[in-house]
């Protein structure tokens, strides 16, 4: 965590990639033989309507949603339906909306849940600090209760317990959603802290303009299904898909 990784043996490997992928609830089709190639070594955003199906992307890439038909692979490696267990074994770790922690346990208990794959404590250890190095505040609240550190406090918990694992992507749902303008700042300024030292992510964001401001390529879903994908600064180039998802029109 505390260094910048290496960069992947063969550019050609894809973190993650969704190859014509169909994904639901009960009846309710969501995505749409939708295809994705997450590539290694830059800042991903998911960006789309309400509905586009962008959390139920991340949900199939981590186990949490039946794929209907299509595959979900990790480096290459088949994981579509796997337990959630075995993605995160497979190094993906997904944040959850709002981040959930743990109100009634100490900042180190919430954390060590992030690391429940790990029984090897020097590891354990050096991950702790690690965490630490990155949120120092943590460290002086290690003990305290998680429910009686400030909303920012918790933030960095959650995206502590995130990091414990120390996992190849980092799937945000949403972390800004339901936020106070401080402390969406706050989350924005986690989220470059972990760009400047090399963690790729996958973010999926309402706030446009912000996280455009950070990732390096962007998604765009309508319907459950990829209208446009290509580098943040060619996006702002596309009139009319700026007009359409963001509300822009430049020239």
């Amino acid at each position: 965590m505390s260094e910048p990784r290496e960069p992947a043996e063969s550019p050609r490997t894809n973190l993650v990639e969704l190859d014509g992928v169909d994904a639901g609830y009960g009846e309710n089709q969501v995505l749409h033989r939708l295809r994705l190639a997450i590539e290694p070594g830059r800042v991903n955003c998911v960006i789309g309507p309400n509905g586009s199906g962008k959390s139920t992307t991340l949900k199939a890439i981590c186990g949490l949603v039946d794929v209907w038909r299509g595959t979900v692979r990790v480096r290459g490696e088949d994981v579509t339906n796997a337990h959630p267990r075995d993605v995160v074994e497979r190094g993906v770790v997904m944040l959850p909306q709002g981040g959930n922690v743990f109100p009634e346990m100490t900042v180190t208990e919430n954390l060590r849940i992030g690391a429940y794959l790990v029984d090897d404590e020097d590891i354990l250890e050096r991950r702790y600090r690690e965490v630490y190095e990155m949120f120092p505040v943590l460290e002086e609240k290690r003990r305290q209760r998680a429910g009686e550190l400030s909303g920012g406090q918790q933030m960095m918990v959650a995206f502590g317990r995130a990091l414990m694992p120390d996992p190849e992507i980092l799937l945000l749902d949403e972390p800004s959603a339901g936020l106070a303008p401080q402390l969406v700042d706050d989350v924005f300024e986690q989220i470059v802290r972990l760009k400047e030292r090399g963690r790729d992510m996958i973010v999926i964001e309402q706030n446009v303009r912000r996280v455009l401001d950070v990732a390096e390529y962007v998604y765009v879903l309508d319907q459950g299904e990829r209208v446009y994908e290509g580098e943040t600064e060619a996006l702002r180039d596309e009139d009319e898909i700026m007009e359409l998802y963001i509300g822009e029109r430049h020239g």
